[in-house]
């Protein structure tokens, strides 16, 4: 059981402002949160090392952060230790990714994203393996995710929103 949170509450911004003069820097910038406190930070692995990491969809005790080259799965049982559970490389941008129960929907505009997932990229200017538009993915099992199908748009998607309709329990809508 992860130790309680005791959430920061002030309805007022701190003077001065925090942010000015920060220190940049990829892994060890400074930081400056108003109303929040850092639990824990994991570096990304692997192929999603050296991708943009943009997006995160929260589905229970699991996060799930969308990057250029797929997504990972996390446990946030414990939220000062967040445990990879499983990386699926599906190059793509945005790759900004959203939750509803199994389902998982992930963006894709980039010209090189594959209908396989693969990182050869599509080289041909149009193609039946290139996908512009939403991927479904199936992670009822997180630690097997699987492709469900492609919806194809004209030029792809670089963000979406899933919205359901109270009492449909059947559907779910994109846009």
């Amino acid at each position: 059981m992860p130790p309680p949170v005791t959430p920061i509450v002030s309805a007022t911004a701190p003077t001065p402002d925090p942010r000015v003069g920060l220190r940049p820097g990829r892994w060890d910038a400074a930081q400056a949160a108003w109303n929040m406190r850092m639990m824990s930070t994991t570096p990304p692995k692997g192929k999603t090392l050296g991708s943009t990491h943009s997006d995160l969809a929260f589905s229970g005790n699991l996060v799930i952060q969308g990057n250029y080259n797929g997504f990972d799965i996390y446990d946030i049982s414990n939220p000062s230790k967040p445990v990879l559970m499983q990386t699926y490389l599906c190059p793509a941008s945005q790759n900004d990714v959203s939750v509803y129960r199994n389902l998982l929907f992930m963006s894709s505009e980039a010209t090189n994203s594959r209908s396989d997932c693969g990182f050869e990229g599509v080289p041909e200017p149009i193609s039946k393996l290139r996908v512009r538009g939403i991927r479904v993915f199936d992670i009822g099992d997180v630690k097997h995710p699987k492709l469900v199908t492609t919806v194809q748009t004209c030029r792809g998607s670089h963000t979406h929103t899933v919205v359901t309709k109270q009492g449909d329990d059947a559907n779910v809508f994109i846009y």
